[in-house]
């Protein structure tokens, strides 16, 4: 039996594309440290010499009060699309023009607290896209597995911030597209290429048949493309009118439609 492969034909303008294929909110708790945060993300556009104030609404869902702390951090993208926080300045890291209104916060159990920040960008700032991230960190405490010593751990929850400057945008392109096995399953996967300026998400809804002549629906992953790089974003198969239970795929299966990707103006 052959394994599965994808063929792609493609065509991509002004934000959109045009696909026909044949495939042959958050939260972190730990112990104590159960913190809610809104919104997830920021994604903010800015001039040189520009300053932008925004509030992260952190709520805690513990009964008990709480202690964290609160620090910036730079940050990378994995293959495996989990993030990495770094607490050293990276080489072109944005961290200072960054500042956050306290490093450690006490909160009572189940009320919620608006904590501010601000982005300062320098007037001599080029065009491009400032990433960073900002963490909440609980105590360190110990955990105890079913044999051997204690385990040190604390939780954190990363809330990451992209800040477009003069105009920076992305530019994305369907580089290719495969089958790969993720999770024991093989999964449909565009290799999505941005060649702009800032990082770019693609959306929107594909629709096809598979080998048993099954309607399906895909939808991307919210992926982010950062610039000058090529990701892989995973296509998700459910049946029309059930889109919160995944579908099995007997390949091959023919897959068509558009996806968009967001342009900044």
């Amino acid at each position: 039996m052959s394994s599965p492969r994808l063929a792609l034909a493609r065509h991509c303008a002004a934000g959109l594309f045009y696909l026909a294929m044949v495939l042959a909110a958050p939260c972190a708790a730990a112990g104590e440290f159960a913190l809610a945060v809104s919104p997830p993300r920021f994604e903010l556009e800015l001039k040189p010499g520009e300053r932008s104030r925004q509030v992260i609404e952190i709520t805690n869902a513990s009964p008990i009060a709480t202690t964290f702390g609160i620090k910036t951090a730079d940050w990378r993208l994995g293959v495996d699309n989990a993030a990495t926080f770094l607490d050293e300045l990276q080489p072109g890291s944005c961290r200072p023009w960054v500042a956050i209104e306290r490093r450690e916060l006490t909160m009572a159990g189940g009320r919620p607290y608006r904590f501010r920040f601000e982005v300062s960008v320098p007037p001599d700032a080029p065009a491009g896209e400032c990433r960073f991230a900002i963490l909440l960190e609980g105590q360190e405490q110990l955990t105890r597995m079913a044999s051997g010593p204690p385990i040190p751990f604390s939780a954190r929850l990363g809330i990451v911030v992209y800040v477009a400057i003069a105009g920076a945008a992305p530019q994305l392109s369907i580089a290719g597209a495969g089958v790969q096995t993720l999770n024991g399953q093989p999964t449909p996967v565009l290799q999505v290429r941005n060649s702009g300026t800032a990082h770019g998400r693609i959306g929107g809804f594909l629709t096809g048949t598979d080998a048993a002549n099954t309607a399906l629906e895909f939808s991307p992953a919210n992926t982010p493309i950062l610039p000058g790089e090529t990701r892989g974003v995973t296509l998700s198969a459910t049946r029309p009118g059930d889109p919160d239970n995944a579908a099995a795929i007997r390949y091959p299966v023919t897959v068509r439609g558009k996806l968009e990707w967001g342009v900044r103006r």
